[in-house]
């Protein structure tokens, strides 16, 4: 249960930063929070990673909706086997930014983006929160595949 709320939440969170992002920014506009670390600035990302095929969008909402099916299939083949949570965890928080984003896909026309870190290398990509967690639960997914009993034993006593 507590992963299908953290998906649900995740969604919830990005519609409404997203809609936000929509009716009180501007394309452009640049606002720089957390002592100039962080820039806020709405974008729109017609494509997938860094605008990749964003001249062919059927082709990337087909794609974006084939990965998600994968995922919730994954995910309803896991959810009922005991332990586990770490890799749960991380599809829970892949599924929930993977939803938000096909969702923008399909009633927008395009991801709507926020904010990019103040440091050269990363200054020009902007990110939305739900790639964020999708960076962070593949990343989850990834340890427990490398590591799965010692990263599994510490989940245990960290989510118990």
């Amino acid at each position: 249960m507590v992963y299908l709320l953290i998906i649900l939440g995740i969604v919830f969170m990005e519609t409404r930063i997203k809609n936000y992002m929509e009716k009180n920014k501007n394309l452009g506009d640049r606002q720089e929070i957390l002592g100039g670390r962080i820039i806020i600035r709405k974008h729109y990302n017609r494509g997938m990673f860094l605008n990749y095929l964003e001249d062919k969008r059927e082709l990337v909402k087909m794609i974006s909706s084939v990965l998600l099916g994968f995922l919730i299939l994954l995910f309803i083949l896991v959810l009922p086997k005991k332990g586990k949570r770490m890799y749960k965890l991380g599809l829970s928080l892949v599924l929930g930014g993977a939803i938000s984003n096909v969702s923008d896909r399909y009633n927008r026309g395009y991801v709507v983006d926020y904010f990019s870190f103040n440091c050269k290398k990363l200054k020009k990509i902007i990110f939305n929160l739900s790639d964020i967690f999708i960076f962070i639960g593949s990343f989850f997914i990834m340890l427990t595949s490398l590591f799965s009993k010692e990263i599994e034993d510490c989940a245990e006593d960290i989510l118990s």
